[in-house]
C-alpha cells in the first residue's frame, strides 16, 4: 500500500473552526490511494477556535492522520491554548500526542512540561486536554514549579477558562536546595 507524504506550511486562519484542518487533511487524503488509512503529514499546524472563546493550536513536526477516525498521532509536539480576548492560558511541548479532530481533544505523553500564564510549571508522563470541558488535566504524578517552590502530587486539574491550577492527591512540598 502506497503512503503519500504530503509537505504542508504553517497555517493559522484567523478564527475560523479548526475543522477547516481537518477537511483539508481529509481532502488531501481523498487523492491519496483509495484504501490508504493514513495520511503522512509534516510540518502539521492545527489551529481551533469556538465562537472566539477558547482556541488552541496545536504544532507538530511529523503527523499520521487517520482518516477513518479522523484522529492523529503527532510527534515533537508544541500545544497552546486560550481564552478569547485574554490571551494563551496553558502551554506545553511534549514527545508524541494524539489529537482528534473532531472533538478538538488531546493527549500528550512524553516528557510532558507545561506552563500557565501565571508561571506554574507542571511536569508530568502524560497530560489530557478535555476541549469541551475547558480541562488539562492528569492522573499521573506531577511536579508543579511556582514562584512558592516545588510540589508534587498524584495528578492535577487546570481549568483554561478559570485559569485555576489544582494538585491532586498526596500533596507534598520539596526542599529547594
Amino acid at each position: 500500500m502506497l503512503i503519500p507524504r504530503v509537505r504542508m506550511q504553517r497555517f493559522r486562519p484567523d478564527l475560523v473552526a479548526g475543522v477547516v484542518l481537518a477537511l483539508a487533511l481529509t481532502s488531501l487524503a481523498s487523492l491519496a490511494v483509495a484504501d490508504a488509512a493514513v495520511l503522512q503529514v509534516e510540518g502539521m499546524t492545527f489551529v481551533s477556535s469556538h465562537d472566539s472563546v477558547r482556541e488552541i493550536i496545536v504544532r507538530s513536526l511529523h503527523a499520521k492522520f487517520h482518516t477513518d477516525t479522523k484522529v492523529a498521532e503527532l510527534d515533537g509536539v508544541q500545544a497552546e491554548v486560550s481564552e478569547g480576548d485574554r490571551g494563551r492560558s496553558f502551554s506545553m511541548t511534549c514527545k508524541s500526542a494524539e489529537l482528534d479532530l473532531e472533538k478538538n481533544d488531546f493527549l500528550a505523553q512524553g516528557d510532558v512540561k507545561g506552563e500557565t500564564e501565571d508561571g506554574q510549571h507542571v511536569f508530568a508522563p502524560w497530560v489530557r486536554y478535555d476541549h469541551e470541558k475547558g480541562v488539562v488535566y492528569s492522573d499521573a504524578p506531577v511536579r508543579m514549579t511556582d514562584r512558592s517552590g516545588s510540589f508534587r502530587g498524584d495528578g492535577f486539574r487546570y481549568q483554561v477558562k478559570d485559569r485555576r491550577f489544582k494538585l491532586l492527591g498526596n500533596v507534598r512540598v520539596e526542599q529547594v536546595q
